[in-house]
This record gives C-alpha cells, sequence and structure tokens, in this order.
C-alpha cells in the first residue's frame, strides 16, 4: 500500500513539472513586441527593435538594439493571474509565472503562449496599472 502511494505521488509530482518544463521549451526563442496595452494602446511594427530572448534559463531585454535587462528567469505553475491582475481572466488561462532573477517579491508577471504570440501581464487593470504586452516569435 505504500509503494502505491508513493507511485502516485511520483505521478503527480512528475505531471506537473513536465507542464512547466514544456512552457519553458515553447517559451525560449527571440519575441518582437507589436502591442502594449495599458491606460493607453500602442502597436509596434515589425523590426521595431524591443525584443525579449529566452534561452535554457537565460533572458534578455533589447530595446530599439541596446540590451536593457538580463539575466535567469524560472517559470512556476500559478493559479492567481485574476487577483494578481485585479482582472476577470477565464480559468485555465495565465496559469504560468516568470520569475525574473530570483525576485519573488517583484509584482507577479504572468504568460501565456498561443501559436507564434507570447502574451505577458502584470500590474493591477482595475487601478490603471496593468499592463498586457503580446510578442510575436521571430
Amino acid at each position: 500500500m505504500a509503494s502505491l502511494f508513493c507511485l502516485l505521488i511520483l505521478l503527480f509530482s512528475n505531471g506537473c513539472k513536465k507542464e512547466i518544463n514544456s512552457s519553458v521549451a515553447r517559451l525560449e526563442g527571440v519575441w518582437e513586441l507589436r502591442s502594449v496595452v495599458a491606460m493607453l494602446s500602442s502597436t509596434y511594427p515589425p523590426g521595431n527593435g524591443h525584443i525579449i530572448s529566452f534561452t535554457g534559463n537565460k533572458y534578455e531585454i533589447t530595446d530599439n538594439g541596446q540590451l536593457t535587462r538580463s539575466g535567469e528567469f524560472e517559470i512556476i505553475e500559478d493559479r492567481t493571474a485574476s487577483t494578481s491582475t485585479c482582472s476577470s481572466i477565464r480559468a485555465g488561462k495565465y496559469t504560468s509565472r516568470i520569475i525574473y532573477d530570483n525576485n519573488i517579491n517583484t509584482g507577479t508577471t504572468f504568460f501565456e503562449l498561443s501559436g507564434n504570440k507570447l502574451t505577458i501581464i502584470y500590474g493591477c487593470f482595475a487601478v490603471d496599472t496593468g499592463i498586457s504586452s503580446e510578442y510575436e516569435r521571430q
């Protein structure tokens, strides 16, 4: 009986790890900013130079060809996007959270992947501090 219990725990814990590892693999690559929705909305044409890239557990952010930020990141499963962003989010959406540079005390950043689109959200939309940025895979 104890071995069956251990086997079930092992299966369930590996199931979550595979989902997170799958998100990291799908996130890997170079992404260029296409739009930002906040208090004001902006769109960006291809070749605008606002890039975020993910390789393994490393990230780099460049603006107009200049490196502005780099470091390490990790992805965790987090189902608090609705609460964290003060908005109504459908169940099952934005369940992956990016933690940059092991800094869990800054605002929570969630992402969703759909085809060649990456959408990153953070901040509280109810008080006009929420931001949604959409990127396209390069």
